[in-house]
């Protein structure tokens, strides 16, 4: 028996020799051979340090690399892409602890067979790395591809929700139904993907509430209203009404009015909206009705938008170049290719150096140190 139990440790010892990390206080002598986690994830799957540390606590139990080193082979044999590996295995470490043959394989080949190519499932992997470990997560994916009509859109929702595949199908075909109901279409739903995971009672609250501000459903501003609902919590929305009827000092109606027309400005932080105003009030000239009426407005970037645009059409009209009753809502509304292409191309000739001094204030760069 004795000579038996020391031909086993001889071949273990054989199989496994101990090796010194350069962080051991013990020698290779003294200490047996063991998996070391966090280098391994840094080394060989591409984690960061930060990653690998947090990640090893879930490969305590490895004695070998035997195992991870078999996941990762039929993985990316499979056609995963390394990068997507190393972000699934830094969400999901127990990965590495799949058994190839009785886990991985089965179930790669299921999600294959609902119609996702490998590249398909390492985008997924990368988000989603339990998958391979939770059956019913394949079927919840056939579902939302049949929903949403496409992969891009399922690709979408689980980027803002990678806990949406986790959540039983009885509790979010109720949410769905209401939401379609509401008029939002298959890309609205990918949007609103944490709506679907809610409680059903809590997203009728929801839709309640954006109603009460006067947006009708099926109407193109609902989801705007339903969505500054969601982020600000229904029980704020009378507080956050309060709070833009003493910014903008305008009527109950006048406000009502504005959030019917863009409910979007409810999510503008005071600090935000209190500069823009005070930009397009004071710089700009523009009366605080003509702002109600165009709530959108207040919406856009004060350094990367409003600033530039009403800079650069300044110094036209200053030149004689443009008329002097440009509508500044107008040209706001425009994309960036649009109001180049009207308003600082046909003038660049005239005045060197102006699309490239407007590209640089877009960029950030304050206008007035842009010298033309």
């Amino acid at each position: 028996m004795l000579r038996l139990r020391n031909h086993l440790l001889s071949g273990v010892r054989a199989a496994f020799p101990p090796h010194h990390h350069p962080f051991s206080t013990t020698t290779p002598a003294t200490s047996p051979a063991r998996f070391a986690a966090e280098e391994y994830l840094v080394v060989t799957c591409g984690l960061t340090p930060a990653q690998a540390a947090k990640a090893s606590k879930g490969l305590a139990h490895l004695k070998s690399p035997a195992n991870p080193d078999a996941v990762l082979s039929f993985l990316t044999g499979a056609g995963l892409a390394k990068e997507d590996l190393a972000a699934g295995i830094a969400r999901f470490p127990q990965l590495l602890c799949c058994k190839v043959d009785k886990t991985l394989t089965p179930r790669f080949a299921k999600i294959l067979s609902i119609g996702l190519s490998p590249t398909q499932i390492s985008r997924i992997t990368s988000i989603v790395p339990n998958i391979f470990v939770a059956p019913s997560m394949i079927s919840r994916i056939q579902f939302y591809l049949s929903l949403l009509g496409n992969f891009d859109l399922l690709h979408f929702a689980l980027k803002r929700t990678p806990y949406l595949l986790g959540q039983k199908l009885e509790l979010v075909k109720p949410n769905l139904a209401l939401l379609l109901q509401c008029g939002l279409t298959a890309s609205d739903v990918a949007l609103f993907s944490k709506l679907l995971t809610t409680k059903p009672e809590r997203v009728k609250e929801l839709v309640a509430c954006a109603e009460k501000l006067g947006v009708p459903r099926n109407t193109g501003m609902f989801k705007g209203a339903l969505w500054a609902v969601h982020c600000l919590g229904h029980d704020s929305i009378g507080a956050k009404m309060d709070l833009l009827k003493a910014t903008f000092g305008c009527s109950e109606a006048e406000l009502a009015l504005a959030v019917r027309r863009a409910p979007q400005i409810l999510r503008i932080s005071e600090g935000k909206l209190s500069r823009t105003l005070k930009f397009l009030k004071v710089d700009v000239g523009l009366k605080l009705q003509y702002i109600l009426l165009r709530p959108p407005i207040l919406g856009y970037s004060l350094q990367r938008r409003l600033i530039p645009r009403h800079y650069f059409i300044n110094i036209l009209k200053a030149k004689g170049l443009a008329k002097e009753n440009i509508d500044f809502y107008s040209a706001v509304c425009l994309t960036e290719e649009k109001f180049v292409q009207r308003f600082i191309d046909p003038h660049s000739k005239t005045i060197p150096g102006l699309a490239d001094a407007y590209a640089a204030a877009c960029a950030g760069k304050r206008p007035h140190d842009i010298i033309l």
